[in-house]
């Protein structure tokens, strides 16, 4: 526990400024909040227009819906001794199945969706049992409708997250519902009022935040090659099982060497104690990135999304659609000038003739009335 609460000390603080970039690119983009606090506040005292014409989510949605035409997809691909192009088919069939059950074009669309707007997007795949009453289990592909839930690995360098040793998936809960699910967990820490620097990043707006440590661990093995040209482990091949099946079918080691595996686990966490562990049968951390713009400044990885660069743009259109509507509200409404008695004749359409349309006006004296 005392690993994993520094570990998430450790990626808050190297992802802070990120995220807060990100969160205020989200509201800027989509919530349309595109002005200086201080700026609007100023100009609704003093009853002036302040337009928020928003013209960036038509540039999103040329790349998000071209996407949706054109989306990616898990396509297996036979290579090497034995693999047949039959055995591939079958195994996309069962990952078209998966991507079926899971509605993994929402997944994908929210992955991207996010990955444009701000500059990544996570979705996470996961094993569930497949009925209430049966023992086989399902693969699931689920979506990240909040990114900022995601703390990845700082020292990560792939493109595809692939070399991701630590992880968090993090959630507030309230304190009913987190009793609710966790009855003799402690919450001592959440009824403190005196909190420190490390509670308060597990504390926050009376809820308790929960998150998945993911860890991934590397560890030597003895790789055996046996007499029927397959591959095994040594911890696989002593099980009693499949030792007792190797003596029955003859089968026997020729050659071995040392190797490197990873095993990878989940621990759920508050604060204050781990609340459940778990092993993940797969050697990678079961988070997928989806990257935007990825710029390497002196080692430190940055993200963009798409608006990254027209944000102050976007502030100048909305600064001069304003100061257009402006001139226009303020301009004058008495168009038309001429000398003292010129209106008399059809004085009721000369008094609404710079609001309405006359087929004709008539006046009085040597010079008709002009407009000003």
């Amino acid at each position: 526990l005392k690993d994993d609460l520094a570990a998430f000390k450790t990626v808050n603080e190297a992802e802070s400024d990120q995220r807060k970039q990100m969160v205020d690119m989200l509201k800027f983009v989509k919530l349309g909040e595109q002005w200086h606090d201080a700026d609007k506040r100023k100009r609704e005292l003093e009853g002036r227009p302040c337009l928020t014409i928003n013209r960036l989510p038509a540039f999103a949605k040329q790349v998000t819906n071209d996407a949706r035409q054109n989306r990616p997809r898990i396509n297996v691909h036979p290579v090497g001794d034995g693999a047949t192009k039959d055995t591939a088919q079958v195994l996309n069939g069962l990952i078209r199945n998966i991507e079926n059950c899971s509605r993994a074009d929402i997944v994908y669309d929210t992955a991207l969706e996010f990955a444009v707007y701000m500059g990544f997007g996570y979705m996470v795949v996961r094993t569930d049992y497949a009925y209430d009453d049966t023992f086989d289990q399902d693969i699931c592909i689920e979506r990240v409708s909040n990114p900022f839930a995601v703390y990845g690995d700082p020292m990560s360098k792939e493109a595809d997250s692939s070399d991701w040793n630590s992880a968090f998936i993090t959630d507030l809960m309230p304190k009913a519902e987190f009793k609710r699910r966790w009855p003799g967990a402690s919450t001592k820490g959440f009824e403190n009022e005196d909190r420190d620097e490390k509670t308060a990043l597990w504390y926050e707006d009376k809820a308790i935040r929960v998150a998945e440590r993911w860890f991934r661990e590397e560890k030597a093995a003895k790789l055996l090659k046996l007499s029927d040209g397959t591959l095994m482990l040594e911890e696989d091949f002593l099980k009693p099982e499949n030792k007792e099946y190797m003596a029955v079918v003859g089968v026997t080691v020729t050659g071995d060497r040392m190797t490197k595996t990873h095993k990878v686990g989940q621990r759920i966490i508050s604060g204050e104690e781990i609340l459940e562990t778990n092993e993940w049968r797969g050697k990678y951390i079961p988070i997928i990135v989806c990257y935007g713009d990825e710029i390497n400044v002196n080692g430190k990885r940055v993200f963009k999304g798409l608006f990254d660069d027209v944000m102050d743009a976007q502030r100048n259109y909305n600064y001069w659609r304003s100061a257009s509507t402006e001139l226009v509200a303020l301009a004058p409404k008495t168009p038309f000038i001429g000398p003292a008695g010129a209106f008399d004749s059809d004085a009721e359409k000369w008094a609404t003739a710079n609001v309405q349309s006359h087929a004709y006006l008539e006046y009085d004296g040597p010079e008709p009335p002009m407009r000003q």
